[in-house]
């Protein structure tokens, strides 16, 4: 009898907190829904008439809505995001890289930069596919994220495109990069292997093998966009997302997620600079992982 009582109450609590992750999806969609339609929607002429001006209200609308999901993960699920190593540079223009461990690390990185940094300023790179989405998807082109289809000869066009358009409007920008081009799964990881294979390369335990041609190419035309600069360089900025278990939506403990920070000036080659990152991120990963 006791047993059963003990087993109906680990039941009834695991459904109990799996309601947090259903309040926090339903909170984020209804508000990006919505969001995207009285908040976004009624400026979306003004991009027709001044980019510059629609950009600047723009960018902030979408930050003041940024903080909703900062507040949602900090409060509802506890969780504590620790920077450690070098400072993000509030306004600087840079790229910042982050290896891919799950599907929603990206999110996190809101809460580093609501505080450390401008959230009116990021940009993200991402699979087309989620433009579609009703809501979020929305939101993320008014936002002028980057959505890429994963294909070098359709991408590249729109990578110019879009880093033109932020130099047109002399608009700072902070794009974030996932030079693995995908989160680490079991099938990605064997893929990543495979290719290390296949071309003589080490294989990594925690990262897959990225994907360079993009990142080379972005932080190139960046650093070549004179009229862009609001500095004399492009800072590269690499974020390490190494926590081996993550935030789950039916999680009850709270979650502490480490990024260690690293920042480097664009002076020298992007191959030899991506290649630095990812010897960084596996030490770190090893490390933290085998604690």
């Amino acid at each position: 009898m006791y047993t059963n009582k003990i087993h109906f109450f680990k039941i009834s609590f695991r459904i109990m907190v799996s309601w947090k992750g259903i309040y926090f999806i339903l909170t984020l969609f209804w508000g990006s829904f919505f969001g995207s339609i009285f908040m976004l929607g009624p400026f979306l002429p003004l991009m027709f008439v001044n980019p510059s001006w629609y950009r600047w209200i723009n960018n902030r609308l979408v930050a003041t809505w940024l903080t909703l999901p900062v507040a949602l993960l900090e409060t509802i699920f506890g969780v504590k995001v620790i920077i450690t190593g070098d400072a993000f540079v509030p306004g600087e223009r840079s790229v910042i890289i982050m290896n891919h461990r799950t599907r929603m690390d990206w999110m996190f990185l809101w809460n580093c930069l609501m505080r450390y940094s401008y959230l009116r300023l990021e940009k993200i790179c991402l699979k087309a596919s989620l433009k579609s989405v009703p809501g979020f998807g929305w939101a993320m082109q008014a936002a002028a994220y980057i959505f890429i289809h994963r294909k070098w000869k359709d991408d590249k066009s729109h990578f110019e495109d879009m880093i033109g358009y932020f130099c047109d409007i002399r608009e700072p920008l902070q794009l974030l990069i996932f030079p693995e081009g995908t989160d680490l799964t079991e099938n990605s990881k064997a893929r990543s292997n495979d290719f290390a294979e296949k071309n003589g390369l080490q294989k990594y335990e925690y990262v897959l093998h990225p994907r360079t041609t993009g990142f080379t190419f972005v932080v190139d035309r960046l650093r070549e966009a004179k009229v862009c600069r609001r500095g004399k360089h492009t800072c590269l900025q690499w974020l390490s997302f190494p926590a081996q278990k993550v935030l789950h939506l039916t999680t009850r403990s709270r979650s502490h997620l480490f990024f260690p920070l690293v920042r480097w000036l664009t002076r020298r080659s992007c191959q030899s600079t991506c290649k630095a990152c990812i010897n960084t991120t596996c030490r770190w990963s090893s490390d933290l992982c085998n604690d």
